[in-house]
């Protein structure tokens, strides 16, 4: 059992979206791609008790924050459509009535007039539940309801409800960041205590014998003389208003004396560690909570044996890495399909690469949703050695800059850096813009893992040495804009960009610091030696071992005019892709001028 298609439309930051899934899956993307919010769309059609809060959905759930209808066009909806197919007999028995069947190899339901391959390999039992939240102008509410898509009316209108009691057959659960295990042992509806009690189908009878004694609990009366003098004398003061008999004295009670307090109030208590004191469990320690969370969670899988569908968010959040990976497995392994989102490498790399779908949402606030799939030319070892280093951050960008080779990597990250430092209203860091620099290890890897990332959705930008005109076309045609550095190599553009006194500076400074390497001691120019005498050892300092790590102290020490001007020019026109340029001063007006009075006397 597993969801393998979700339609949205109308939901929160999604216009529409129609997103497909296999199996466990870790869905990938920066902040506010839209990952959760996927989430939130899937427990709107399947997520048992979400329907039964006293308002599913509100007006900040429609996009846009547009509920009313406009003259001539219908009223805005939002859509959910869930499904889930490889269903058990169990489920094929309780749910015959609204069953269709889903051809896995063409991702799409098998429509009428084709059942006779519905016994055919591929072809799976499936529903397909349906949730439409409008607003009601003559009631003045939002509405929200579940349907199942089959059977339904002549028009297409469904006829078959999806009850709270359907729902609980598919086991469901959204697992949020942090919200989960701060209400795990609460009484509060949706809560993995509730989910439980509701899975094991037991009835608590508290309710009704916690009440009554509520209601015969004076919580300060004789208790404390001085405050029940206070209570007597507005009582006093009412019955000369009033008839005595309406002029109770006033008293305090718990709580209004409803089950929805209770269940917002109640709270589990566990042991602290100190003899005889416990404390509200939400006050325990992190590693406390999500202990408790996945051994909740496998009380739930247990009793459902294993038919279970979990959606976690941000599993890693307050656990070092190898508790993540733990938590991870032992999630994947009690259900029966489990989705995931992150933004931590330990968590993302447990999965295969065609288990990690990449989100993008376009400026149409249109969502895809693309699998990661490795070109030929990049062994799946290679991808896993380098997954923390090299490719997970690339993945979750928004944008990715592949450059030619690590020394590229380096410099235009600390131009940046430094640029934004000296002058912040006229430059910006890359990552503050969403650009996220990749080395691709050679120009020969540059067009192909340009291609890579632009194929799942990312803008990508590429910088690469000087190239025949045949390998320049074929980057340009891999990515959305081609900067082709006019050098044969980067330490050209060094020896040429950066001005010989500021080499010479350098040299010299890294000279005095002690900072010089040995190994190119014999190197340095004698003193009173010309500036362009500096420009061998120089260049010789980045090709050392280190060179990396001097290239980066040398640009933290440039000021503006030391930078080479076609890394500026380059990280002027990467700003310019992402924001929009600045618009010209508006000139003012020339100030009229006084005529000068005559000099007195004159």
């Amino acid at each position: 059992m597993r969801v393998v298609r979700v339609y949205i439309e109308n939901f929160r930051g999604i216009r529409l979206a129609d997103l497909h899934f296999e199996g466990t899956t870790v869905l990938l993307g920066d902040n506010n791609t839209g990952k959760s919010t996927v989430f939130e769309a899937i427990e709107l059609a399947m997520g048992a008790d979400r329907l039964s809060r006293t308002q599913a959905i509100d007006e900040h759930d429609f996009h846009g924050g547009r509920y009313l209808a406009q003259p001539d066009q219908p009223a805005p909806k939002i859509v959910v459509e869930v499904i889930v197919a490889g269903l058990d007999q169990q489920h094929c028995d309780r749910f015959r009535a609204n069953l269709e069947f889903w051809h896995t190899a063409s991702r799409s339901l098998i429509g009428p007039g084709r059942a006779a391959q519905a016994g055919q390999a591929g072809v799976e039992p499936a529903v397909r539940i349906r949730f439409e939240g409008a607003y009601d102008p003559d009631g003045d509410e939002f509405t929200a309801k579940t349907w199942f898509a089959v059977p339904h009316a002549e028009d297409g209108t469904p006829t078959s409800e999806c009850r709270s009691s359907d729902k609980r057959e598919f086991g469901f659960l959204h697992l949020r960041a942090l919200r989960t295990g701060s209400r795990a042992l609460s009484m509060e509806r949706g809560s993995l205590l509730d989910v439980i009690l509701k899975t094991y189908e037991v009835r608590t009878r508290m309710w009704e014998g916690l009440l009554d004694n509520l209601r015969g609990l004076d919580v300060v009366g004789a208790n404390d003389p001085e405050f029940g003098r206070i209570l007597t004398a507005i009582q006093e003061a009412m019955r000369e208003i009033v008839p005595g008999e309406w002029a109770d004295a006033p008293h305090l009670r718990v709580s209004e004396l409803t089950r929805e307090d209770l269940r917002r109030v109640l709270k589990s208590f566990l042991a602290t560690g100190v003899p005889g004191y416990a404390a509200p469990f939400q006050h325990q320690g992190s590693g406390t909570i999500n202990a408790l969370v996945l051994a909740m969670l496998g009380l739930i899988a247990e009793r459902r044996n294993g038919r279970v569908i979990f959606a976690m968010e941000e599993p890693e959040i307050s656990l070092p890495p190898h508790v993540q990976q733990r938590v991870v497995d032992k999630v994947r392994g009690l259900a029966s399909q489990a989705l995931f989102t992150s933004h931590s490498p330990y968590v993302i790399e447990q999965f295969q690469p065609e288990q990690m779908t990449v989100m993008r949402r376009d400026q149409t606030a249109l969502l895809t949703a693309t699998a990661v799939i490795l070109p030929q030319n990049l062994r799946l070892k290679i991808f896993r050695d380098g997954f923390r280093t090299r490719f997970c951050e690339a993945l979750l960008a928004r944008r990715v800059l592949v450059v030619e080779g690590k020394t590229e990597f380096v410099s235009y990250s600390a131009v940046s850096r430094r640029a934004a430092e000296l002058q912040p209203g006229q430059h910006k860091r890359l990552d503050s813009l969403g650009w996220v620099p990749f080395d691709a290890g050679g120009e020969t890897a540059v067009a192909s893992f340009a291609a890579f990332f632009r194929g799942l959705g990312k803008t990508v930008a590429t910088i690469f040495d000087r190239q025949n005109p045949g390998a320049a076309a074929g980057i340009q045609l891999a990515c959305d804009r081609a900067f082709e550095q006019p050098y044969a190599g980067f330490e050209h553009l060094l020896r040429d960009e950066v001005a010989p006194a500021m080499q010479r500076w350098f040299v010299q400074w890294l000279v005095d610091e002690r900072e010089w390497p040995a190994a190119l001691a014999g190197q340095v120019p004698p003193d009173g030696s010309p500036d362009a005498a500096y420009s061998v050892p120089f260049l010789a300092l980045f090709k050392h071992k280190k060179g990396d790590d001097y290239l980066t102290l040398f640009f933290s020490q440039c000021q503006m005019g030391h930078f080479p001007q076609t890394m500026t020019q380059i990280l002027g026109q990467l700003r310019a892709m992402v924001e929009a340029p600045p618009p010209p001063p508006v000139p003012l007006p020339p100030i009229p001028q006084a005529p000068i009075p005559p000099m007195p006397g004159g």
